[in-house]
Order: structure tokens, then C-alpha cells, then sequence
């Protein structure tokens, strides 16, 4: 792999540091001194780290029958057409139902997992099916966290009342002021709707997930927009992201950025609000900056990583209704990203991940600690976009974790030597 020189510019002088990826070793180049981790609360541990297994089509990885996390795809169907979805080039054909599906769940499942996921298109829009399988899996599994993504659109009175009693965690997607631009009708813009998502916030642990876009770049205006529909202060608004989009399609594409000034535009953007603003607050910025700092203090190799997303793991897992394993809760199985089916647990195989090492582009990046190879399933163009925007979002997040770091402004940044 390849080390880096930051170029840090403080009040008075500059100093450079030098960064590699590999091992996540990082120390001033004049001294060679170990950065000062002491500043944000971190002290050194070094310690071992065991190597992640490399998926890719020549190594497909293999699934647990004892996952972590179980995500159940329950369809695709939705009732918005958001610009940039992940899921609008798949298939939404009926994925079964919750009663064959639970009548087979102890053929194949060893151990109950710790987190259930239930996923839609839009989950609610299955309320038949979602209702009666939560329960009975909330029956069989009495402590295991359940979690929902929802566009809020359906809730109402019955529904908000039925996850506070399943002890259900929400998140509800919502880009801000660039929702109606991304995702079309905005549930806030509905009295009914609204007054929904402001109950489901008061009485449930809930969040909201947002996209960053070419035109909707600032983490902190989504969320003082969120608050202001919701009546509470910003900093009460729980902010996920999905950082700035990955394109699945044409769509993606089109709201990505293209230009350079776009792009610089973005990176200011989100270093400014995370320095500046109320960023650091939002749930991801805030742990893959702590983890940053983890990976320095612990000497964490590049080779001990997965994907950014989790589902290259053995024992995380995405099925359908029909007991179809797939690459990811936003997969079809009417697709290549079937991977085999739970009544043959042993022959699944995860033939559509491409793991980052696998891939030279992020071998030779300054961020990919950060990162984590963007999407494991694009290829081509969509790859190389996703690639740009990841880039431009997590090398401003690395310059934020500089600033809080060493008190300095990383002003340059260019590739060092060849390191084993």
C-alpha cells in the first residue's frame, strides 16, 4: 500500500505528518514522533487484530446459520419513486408469506440473532405481513432489538402504537429541505402525516436517515429543518446519513457531483459543519471519526477491515420472505444477487461482493480506512462515481479529524512511499 504526507498548516508554522494506511501508523515527519493522541481522549493500545476474510466472485464468502444480524426483505414495492434509490432497478415481485416463512424458521436457523431488521421498499406498505411476523418473532425472541426504516408516509396512530409496544428502533428517511428534489412528496406537507411523525418522535426512539446530494450538502441544515417541522431544537434531532449518495443508476448519477468546484463545494461543506456546526453530533461523522482515532491508537491494519456496510460478514444476513438469501436487503433474488436459498443453507454463496482490497483504486487511497469501499456490488461507471463521491466526503472527515487531532488545517496531502 502506499503512505501519505498531510501537509498541516497551524497558527504560525506547518508541520507535515506522515499517515500509513496499512497500518494506521501516523507520526510527525520531522520527529517521527507518534501523533498526540491525548488531544480528543484517545490513548495508545496496541493490540492484535484479526485479518477479515477477502470476498469476491472468485472467493464468494459464505453465511452463518447463526447470524449477528438478520435483515428481512419483506418487498420492494414502495409508494414514493425517490430519484436516487438503491432498490429502483430491482424486481418487486411478491416475496411470499410471513407464515411459510416462520414455519421454516428453525430448519435453518441455529441461534436467534441479535438485531432484526425489517425492510422494505416501504416496509409499511406490507403492514399485512410485517404485523403478524413481527409478533410472532417478538414471541420466540423477547430481547432481541428490532429496527425499521420507514418514509413515514403510512404512520399513524395504530402503527406508532403497535412498534412503541414490539420495542421497535425507527428511522424514518428524510433529506431536509432536499427532500421534495431526491424523494417527491414530503410527508411534513401533510397536517395528518405530519402530526404522525411528530408523535412517533416523542414517544419512540427514533431518527432520521438523510442522503447528502449535489444540491443538498449540509448535514446541518437537514437537521435544523427536520427540527423546526418537528418543534424541538436541533440538536434533539437524531441524524443518520448515508453521507453523499452512491449511484445505483442513471438517476444517482444525474445527482451526483460532476464538477470540480461541485465537489470542493461538498468537501467544504461537510468539514465546515462538522468543525463548525452541529455535524459531529450525527451519529455516523461521529463514529467513524471516534473510530479513526481508534484505528491509530490501536494500530489497526488495513487487512483487519470489511465493507462499510456489513453484509460481506459471515453472520450478517439478508433474506426474502421465500427464504432466498440475497447480497443485500436492497437486492432482488429475481436477480444475480441471489445467493442460494436457507432450504440449502451450506451451498449459499456471496458471489456479487467485490471486498476493497480486491480493488486497486482504494488500495492506493488515503481515506479507504474511512471508507470502506464505498458499495461491494457496483462496478463500472457506477463504481467510479461512487469511488468520487465517497472520496470527497471522507477525506472531510479526515480533515476534521485532523483539526480536532493536532489543532491544525490539513492543507496537502500527496502519496509518500511504497510500504509493505
Amino acid at each position: 500500500m502506499t503512505a501519505f504526507r498531510l501537509t498541516m498548516q497551524g497558527a504560525k508554522t506547518s508541520r507535515d505528518l506522515i499517515y500509513n494506511v496499512a497500518t494506521s501508523d501516523m507520526r510527525w515527519a520531522d520527529t517521527q514522533e507518534p501523533v498526540d493522541l491525548s488531544r480528543v481522549n484517545v490513548t495508545y493500545g496496541k493490540r492484535d487484530h484479526a485479518t477479515f476474510a477477502v470476498v469476491s466472485p472468485d472467493n464468494p464468502g459464505k453465511k452463518s446459520s447463526r447470524p449477528v444480524v438478520l435483515k428481512i426483505q419483506l418487498g420492494l414495492k414502495c409508494n414514493y419513486a425517490c430519484s436516487y434509490c438503491n432498490q429502483a432497478g430491482q424486481p418487486q415481485e411478491d416475496q411470499g408469506d410471513a407464515l411459510a416463512f416462520l414455519s421454516g424458521l428453525d430448519s435453518w436457523l441455529a441461534a436467534p440473532p441479535r438485531r432484526v431488521e425489517f425492510w422494505g421498499g416501504e416496509p409499511f406498505a406490507y403492514w399485512k405481513t410485517l404485523r403478524p411476523l413481527a409478533e410472532s418473532l417478538r414471541l420466540r425472541w423477547p430481547s432481541v432489538r428490532f429496527s425499521i426504516v420507514t418514509n413515514g408516509s403510512l404512520l399513524d396512530d395504530e402503527k406508532i402504537e403497535w412498534l412503541r409496544k414490539m420495542a421497535f428502533s425507527v428511522c424514518i428517511s428524510h433529506d431536509g429541505p432536499g427532500h421534495k428534489n431526491a424523494r417527491g412528496p414530503d410527508p411534513f406537507d401533510d397536517p395528518v402525516q405530519a402530526a404522525a411523525i411528530r408523535k412517533a418522535a416523542a414517544i419512540l426512539p427514533l431518527g432520521f436517515n438523510c442522503v447528502l446530494t449535489r444540491d443538498n450538502k449540509s448535514l446541518d441544515e437537514i437537521r435544523s429543518w427536520i427540527a423546526e417541522r418537528l418543534g424541538i431544537p436541533p440538536k434533539e434531532v437524531v441524524l443518520n446519513t448515508e453521507e453523499l449518495l452512491l449511484p445505483y443508476d442513471l438517476g444517482g448519477l444525474a445527482m451526483s457531483p460532476m464538477k470540480k468546484e461541485e465537489y470542493e463545494a461538498i468537501h467544504d461543506q461537510v468539514f465546515n459543519d462538522i468543525v463548525g456546526g452541529m455535524a459531529r453530533d450525527v451519529v455516523q461523522v461521529r463514529s467513524k471519526i471516534n473510530d479513526f482515532f481508534s484505528s491509530i491508537a490501536s494500530g489497526r491494519p488495513v487487512t483487519a477491515l470489511g465493507q462499510k456496510c456489513g453484509m460481506d460478514r459471515e453472520d450478517s444476513l439478508a433474506v426474502d420472505l421465500k427464504g432466498n438469501a440475497i447480497t443485500c436487503q436492497n437486492t432482488s433474488a429475481n436477480t444475480k444477487h441471489r445467493m442460494g436459498n436457507v432450504n440449502d443453507f451450506d451451498a449459499i454463496r456471496l458471489t456479487q461482493a467485490h471486498h476493497f482490497a480486491t480493488r486497486p483504486e482504494c488500495m492506493a487511497c488515503p481515506v479507504v480506512q474511512l471508507c470502506q469501499g464505498a458499495c461491494m456490488f457496483l462496478e463500472g461507471p457506477l463504481f467510479e462515481q461512487a469511488c468520487a463521491n465517497s472520496y470527497t466526503y471522507n477525506t472531510a472527515v479526515l480533515k476534521a479529524a485532523l483539526w480536532f487531532l493536532t489543532g491544525s488545517l490539513l492543507v496537502g496531502l500527496s502519496q509518500e512511499e511504497a510500504v509493505s
